[in-house]
């Protein structure tokens, strides 16, 4: 994670109570690991005929679910070694909102559920392609709403997002306790340079204990295959835009559509510089 004076801001986007608990999981063995805080937000989306001064005053009601909600993903952090704050946010304009608490409050990274990224009924100001390729942090989707945390694959081909998912996988390990799996999928010819790419990338990113694995065929489909052995795949994002293909409710593939194992997508602006992503600076 990106680190600060203070540690890093992990923010959970909360929105379904079936998939809070993962959440925190994840978001607080990042924020424990990197010495940092945990802010849980729920976003309460209002229907655009709706004004928020109107909603606003159906408060008590929209304030006990969140409360509710809220006060299990405190519940679930008490696992976890980092301050939690709560924070409950009404708007029209659902996956936009998150972007916009995300850089109101800092954020080094956001920790959000797959149905909760395509907030139904919330609109977006302005094209969803810009928007999703300007992310303000680095950003964690997790499609599954139940976590075992003891077997996880990072498949891994370099990269800011390999990056992301290397350091995600380094907190589970610490934090939780998980066996971590790399996965580097080559053509046939190149299984010796892939065996070496694979165990200097595991060595620079602190994973040289890692189980290494080396697979020849279709990226897509070995993921897939091999996948299925493990309680988490961490899949960094291969190109820009990963948001909005989450936002239109497609995953970055089909083969990772068909896995039932749970999924950790992935993805870091790739326009942080160096100095940015170490210093928090945005």
């Amino acid at each position: 994670m990106t680190p600060s004076d203070d540690g890093p801001t992990v923010m959970v986007a909360l929105s379904n109570p079936r998939t809070e608990a993962a959440l925190v999981a994840v978001a607080g063995a990042l924020a424990e690991h990197g010495g940092g805080r945990l802010l849980a937000v729920h976003v309460v989306t209002v229907p655009d005929q709706t004004s928020l001064e109107k909603a606003a005053e159906n408060r008590e009601r929209l304030d006990e679910s969140s409360e509710e909600l809220l006060a299990a993903a405190v519940d679930d952090a008490a696992a976890f070694d980092a301050p939690v704050e709560t924070k409950t946010i009404l708007s029209h304009r659902g996956i936009e909102e998150v972007f916009d608490a995300a850089r109101t409050n800092d954020a080094d990274a956001v920790v959000m559920g797959y149905g909760g990224a395509r907030f139904a009924g919330g609109r977006v100001e302005g094209s969803l392609d810009e928007l999703a390729r300007d992310l303000p942090c680095d950003f964690l989707v997790l499609d599954g709403q139940q976590l075992n945390l003891s077997e996880v694959l990072v498949p891994s081909a370099g990269g800011p997002s390999s990056d992301l998912s290397a350091e995600v996988a380094l907190a589970l390990r610490d934090v939780s306790g998980a066996d971590v799996s790399l996965l580097h999928v080559v053509d046939e010819a190149d299984e010796q340079s892939g065996r070496e790419f694979l165990a200097d990338w595991a060595d620079g990113h602190g994973l040289g204990d890692a189980d290494l694995q080396v697979e020849a065929g279709d990226v897509e489909e070995t993921i897939e295959r091999v996948g299925e052995g493990y309680d988490l795949v961490i899949v960094g994002a291969t190109e820009r835009g990963l948001l909005s293909r989450v936002v239109r409710g497609s995953l970055a593939s089909a083969a990772i559509e068909r896995l039932d194992t749970p999924v950790l997508l992935a993805e870091r602006p790739a326009s942080r510089s160096l100095r940015e992503r170490l210093f928090g600076g945005r």
